[in-house]
């Protein structure tokens, strides 16, 4: 039923903006698991998102531990790398060459970076062997990043929009988005944070007023300056989160998890049918006009 399928709908997309506030806020406020101590993993913990930087670490164990490397050729300025592993055939080696320039250039015959946006096990391998210490930022895509979703650049102001009073998503989005980064530029000095802190305390005492001298006739919610709650002061508390060692999922669906029956489903129960009297509620077994039909056939022998 359409009805159904629309309330099942708006469940499903709540589910998965749930689901995208709690991946942003881990991404935000926990520090990424290193294997190693290479500034190039750590780098790439600093700069992508928990899931991406999963990834990248898969890639840059494989580097470091089951890779080997020979030199094909040179050519000018290109030098030719057959990388791969020792208990994999040579078919599958990947070709990596290795540009002699000041920044770091190499391209993949696997074409990783090209398709998914993410360094390959064989780049970082020989990133690896010629000590490059920095993650060279051509090779980190800007949507991989923690600052996606906030970037200033994208943020579209209030001079976009129509003349008109009402307040649009997107003009909320970007509001959102402004104190977004406002709190990430302001949280290695507590000055910079008192000092955000003072000023949005001060609009809500603004608002505040302004709702008091209302003439409406709608109630609206009082808010006691002092009882408001100083979320920016607590990111320094929660800078420390680490993600868990072991991710344990659960099987199936949550016993708490709601469900919405769907039309059929909230249908009555169909009743019984007697085969032998054609009657509701109960089988030919129990059939009470059965057992009374044999009862007088054992009379009448």
């Amino acid at each position: 039923m359409l009805n159904d399928f629309v309330t099942q709908y708006d469940k499903t997309i709540k589910s998965r903006r749930d689901i995208e506030e709690e991946e942003d806020f881990k991404t935000r406020n926990t520090k990424a698991i290193l294997e190693t101590n290479h500034l190039i993993e750590a780098m790439a913990g600093e700069r992508y998102t928990r899931k991406l930087f999963e990834i990248f670490k898969r890639e840059w164990k494989a580097a470091i531990r089951d890779y080997f490397h020979e030199k094909i050729s040179t050519h000018k300025n290109v030098i030719k790398y057959r990388v791969g592993s020792p208990e994999v055939d040579k078919k599958w080696c990947a070709i990596v060459d290795y540009h002699l320039t000041e920044i770091f250039t190499a391209h993949c015959s696997c074409g990783k970076f090209e398709t998914m946006g993410i360094l390959c096990k064989h780049i970082l391998y020989i990133m690896k062997k010629k000590q490059i210490m920095n993650l060279p930022e051509k090779y980190i895509m800007s949507r991989w990043t923690m600052n996606a979703s906030y970037k200033a650049d994208n943020l579209v102001g209030f001079h976009a929009e129509t003349t008109t009073n009402e307040v649009s998503a997107l003009s909320l989005w970007s509001v959102h988005s402004k104190v977004n980064i406002a709190i990430s530029e302001a949280s290695d000095s507590i000055l910079e944070i008192r000092m955000l802190d003072t000023m949005i305390t001060e609009f809500l005492q603004r608002q505040v007023e302004i709702k008091r001298n209302r003439t409406d006739d709608e109630p609206t919610p009082q808010i006691v300056p002092s009882q408001i709650p100083s979320i920016v002061s607590q990111v320094s508390l929660i800078s420390d989160v680490r993600d868990p060692t072991h991710v344990i999922r659960a099987k199936g669906r949550p016993r708490v998890a709601s469900h919405i029956k769907s039309s059929l489903e909230m249908s009555t129960k169909q009743q019984r049918t007697c085969s032998y009297c054609q009657g509701k509620g109960h089988y030919k077994t129990g059939c009470p006009k059965q057992k009374m039909d044999i009862a007088k056939d054992k009379q009448k022998e």
